[in-house]
């Protein structure tokens, strides 16, 4: 047949290799756009946290060594302890008065007790490693949550009485800051004036008010502390990131114990 009398519309030689080329780069766009939008954010979330749990171990290590700090100086070591965080971006910084803790007990009379400690954070993409008044917390953009314990403790005695032991990590300084890369280091050592026992004596309430970014964090670790050690834990929270909790033991008498170690802390 002449190509003059040949019909074009049923050769569908080539056809194959165009359409298997389109759907390859299809799949290809596809495969790339999913890697994008669902890969690369998971690897970038599996990076963060394990930054984060590298900055845990860190603070870990920190709140160890402010703790060696607090029960007094180690022969050949001194009082000084020197922390290293591993920056990668973030940002480490000492705040001081960042906090308030009001402690109020009744005897005959009402004492009212009120310091503004300092904290250590690291912050890193919108999450935020804090050491407060012997804590370490955790904040992320929906609260906070406690890592590791502050000094503060209560136990059942055979009595019937409570025993609430109150110690206050003091942390002052000038504000200072680092961020960037590399390593960088906290340096923590206690002031002259040191340790000091506040108050140690038998009460009928204690109230504990504190304020801080962390104080939902705080009123959870008091209820639980407290609660488990028998006492009655009652709290409300006030507009200024203030949790007032309130301590009374009626089947019993409370048994309080109030101390300071003031620690001085920088970084770089």
């Amino acid at each position: 047949m002449s190509k003059k009398g040949q019909n074009f519309t049923d050769n569908d030689k080539g056809v194959s290799p165009v359409i298997g080329m389109i759907l390859i780069l299809v799949i290809v766009t596809v495969s790339i756009g999913m890697i994008y939008s669902t890969g690369i954010p998971m690897l970038d979330n599996a990076k963060i946290s394990t930054h984060i749990q590298n900055i845990h171990n860190s603070f870990s290590v920190l709140h160890n060594n402010i703790e060696e700090v607090v029960r007094g100086p180690i022969t050949g070591a001194g009082t000084a302890r020197t922390t290293e965080i591993s920056m990668d971006g973030g940002t480490l910084a000492v705040t001081p008065n960042n906090t308030k803790i009001e402690v109020i007990y009744i005897n005959t009379t009402t004492t009212t007790l009120s310091w503004v400690p300092g904290t250590i954070s690291y912050d890193y993409k919108g999450t935020a490693v804090i050491y407060e008044n012997g804590a370490v917390f955790t904040k992320y953009p929906s609260g906070s949550i406690v890592e590791l314990e502050p000094l503060i403790y209560a136990a059942n005695l055979s009595s019937g009485d409570v025993a609430i032991m109150i110690h206050i990590i003091n942390i002052s300084g000038a504000n200072s800051s680092t961020g960037g890369k590399g390593t960088s280091r906290v340096r923590t050592y206690a002031t002259e004036e040191g340790f000091s026992n506040i108050f140690t004596g038998e009460v009928t309430i204690v109230s504990i008010n504190i304020t801080s970014q962390n104080y939902q964090a705080w009123d959870k670790y008091l209820n639980t502390t407290i609660s488990r050690a028998g006492a009655t834990y009652t709290s409300n929270f006030l507009p200024n990131d203030t949790v007032v909790a309130l301590i009374t033991n009626p089947g019993g008498g409370i048994s309080l114990s109030i101390h300071e170690t003031q620690i001085r802390s920088n970084v770089g």
